[in-house]
């Protein structure tokens, strides 16, 4: 365990039985935000106050504040090329107060995106001003005392991407998505402290729990859809959009609110929509004036959820029966895995993205069609499987993305498996992943789980350790435990840490606890040393077969054994045959003497090497 996780548990804010430790503690931030946006450039003129709470036993001498959007300024740091029509002139912040003292932003400091930032003491001002990236660094004199609350005020002007990329940005003229758009303090923990990593775009992003209250201003005829509750509808919406609305929140059936042949085109007129979110980890916006907006209601427990889908008419030959699949997805990951009923009042696709992609928020995604509707199907379920992980268990995305990714991706096996069940699609996102799994597999860049994620900048390694990687772990983890206690395990582990940033000592830990199993052995494997999923079968020694396990990976083993009779068998071990740490082991076979052939059974879990999978026996 690193240094800095052993500080963590001596000082009991974390619990070797996966609990929050007695001494936890976690910041937070309350945000205020008047947003104008302009379409077409998709320039944000805005202003906010932060209420920013250190709930940390520690004076903090200095605050750190993300400013995500200077990814595409000019000499920004970034590990991902971006058309040159993107690069703008970031994110200015003016009229920055702290408790009602100006800060001054003109310094002469340098900006550094290798080296330390240069920092310049004001020496006539409490606060000094240092500047990295994709942050700046306010230095007090006079540090923030515990359990005290520090109200942040500024002005400031961005723009979005004019070409789509990194998961936000202009669909065309007339529609946008806005992710990573506003001024955010950055995560203080008890593992790391301040989260001074740049945004690159290699990776996501780590942010403090906090309630918005997000005031939007857009021209009218232009309609804004976001993470939380809209707060005025009647004053956005004209009687009739306004009905179906209404109608839409109750009914089950398809309502269709918004075409893009009838909205409205109002000229040298605004309109503001006003949104509030509680308890969430992030905002995100579409705003578009040439989409079509279908709705309905489905039940989850003792609560009614809006499921809406927002698209380009463009695609209207693709949507088919999307919103079926988005209720049917909140359904089954409410009522079946992980179990837990969906924790908001809505979720929204907005579906505009000119490539497959798609990108998640707080009760919103950002997503893009694909021509084959089993592809929009899954996506759609993968974007809303992420409500769980990262946003209502606060998950830091920049370190440890397999604790998010990989649950994503394992979840829409599952799904997937159920939607599709007794058709040739059953197990279509499984075989799909395990074909792209063993092409990767034990290369050198295949570092362990446990490597921080910010670390990962090549495309292969990002989505083999954060995608499928992990989530064949937990299928893995799922056939040592059996479904029902995996189901269990994952539930706590859900419920303990929902609003909180655990680790992966935390996911662990909870396990162990859980389950009444010691499974370190297991995670010594498959977080923390190299491996891949290969195993081969070596000969038959008596009425034993040894099975070598080349890769190292604790994986589930199947046999397939074939008589003379031409009768077949299967044999299924869990993980847990390979707990001993050895690299070799025998399985006891049946009527060994009447035996042709034995077989390792590869279509359920990846072997990245198939030619030593099959022992012949001469008869």
């Amino acid at each position: 365990m690193p240094r800095e996780f052993k500080e963590a548990y001596k000082n009991k804010t974390r619990a070797h039985n996966g609990n929050l430790g007695e001494h936890y503690w976690q910041n937070s931030g309350n945000y205020v935000i008047e947003a104008e946006i302009i379409p077409g450039s998709w320039k944000i003129i805005g202003k906010q106050t932060i209420l920013y709470t250190n709930n940390s036993p520690d004076s903090l001498s200095e605050i750190v504040i993300k400013m995500y959007p200077n990814h595409y300024k000019k000499g920004g740091v970034r590990a991902n090329k971006i058309p040159l029509k993107n690069l703008t002139d970031g994110m200015v912040i003016s009229n920055l107060m702290v408790n009602g003292e100006v800060v001054n932003l003109n310094m002469d400091a340098s900006v550094s995106n290798l080296a330390h930032a240069t920092k310049e003491k004001n020496k006539n001002s409490n606060i000094s001003v240092s500047y990295n990236s994709t942050f700046l660094t306010l230095e007090f004199n006079q540090p923030i005392p515990p359990n005290s609350t520090t109200k942040f005020s500024m002005d400031w002007e961005t723009e979005m991407p004019s070409i789509y990329v990194n998961k936000i940005g202009a669909y065309d003229g007339e529609s946008a998505f806005m992710g990573y758009w506003y001024p955010q303090i950055a995560v203080y923990d008890d593992i790391d402290g301040w989260d001074k990593n740049e945004y690159t775009g290699a990776q996501e992003c780590y942010t403090d729990f906090g309630d918005f209250n997000v005031k939007i201003k857009v021209p009218k005829g232009n309609y804004v859809f976001a993470t939380g509750d809209l707060l005025n509808p009647k004053d956005v919406f004209s009687s009739e959009e306004y009905s179906a609305y209404v109608l839409s929140k109750t009914s089950p059936e398809n309502t269709n609110i918004l075409n893009h042949k009838t909205t409205s085109k109002a000229l040298n007129s605004e309109a503001t929509w006003f949104f509030k979110a509680e308890n969430v980890r992030d905002f995100g916006f579409g705003v578009t004036n040439n989409f079509n907006w279908v709705a309905n209601a489905t039940a989850v427990e003792n609560k009614v959820v809006s499921s809406n889908i927002v698209y380009s008419h463009k695609d209207e030959k693709n949507l088919r029966d999307l919103l079926n699949t988005q209720n049917k997805s909140i359904q089954y990951l409410s009522n079946k895995l992980p179990g837990v009923a969906y924790p908001y009042n809505s979720f929204t696709s907005f579906i505009g993205v000119p490539e497959f992609d798609g990108m998640e928020f707080p009760m919103m995604a950002n997503n893009g069609f694909s021509n084959r509707e089993i592809s929009n199907n899954l996506m759609t379920f993968h974007e809303l499987a992420h409500t769980y992980l990262p946003h209502w268990v606060g998950i830091n995305e920049v370190k440890y993305s397999w604790m998010e990714e990989g649950w994503a991706t394992f979840l829409t096996f599952k799904f997937c498996q159920d939607f599709y069940r007794d058709t040739a699609f059953e197990n279509y996102e499984l075989n799909r992943a395990i074909s792209s799994y063993n092409r990767s597999a034990g290369k050198q860049w295949e570092t362990p789980l446990f490597s921080p994620s910010n670390y990962m900048v090549v495309r292969n390694m990002h989505f083999q350790q954060s995608y499928r990687k992990p989530a064949f772990m937990y299928l893995a983890l799922e056939h040592l435990l059996g479904e029902k206690l995996f189901k269990i395990c994952l539930k706590t582990y859900l419920n303990r840490w929902k609003g909180k940033h655990p680790t992966p000592f935390d996911f662990m830990f909870t396990f162990n606890d859980v389950s009444g199993k010691n499974l370190n052995w297991f995670w010594k494997k498959w977080v923390f040393e190299y491996g891949y999923a290969d195993l081969a079968l070596t000969k038959i020694e008596s009425s034993k077969v040894v099975i070598e396990n080349i890769g190292g990976l604790p994986v589930p083993v199947s046999l397939k054994l074939t008589y003379a009779n031409n009768k077949t068998s299967i044999i299924n071990n869990s993980p847990e045959i390979w707990s001993s740490g050895k690299s070799n082991i025998l399985i006891e076979i049946i009527n060994a003497e009447d035996l042709i052939s034995v077989e390792l059974v590869t279509d359920t879990f990846p072997d990245v090497n198939p030619s030593n999978n099959l022992l012949e026996i001469k008869i």
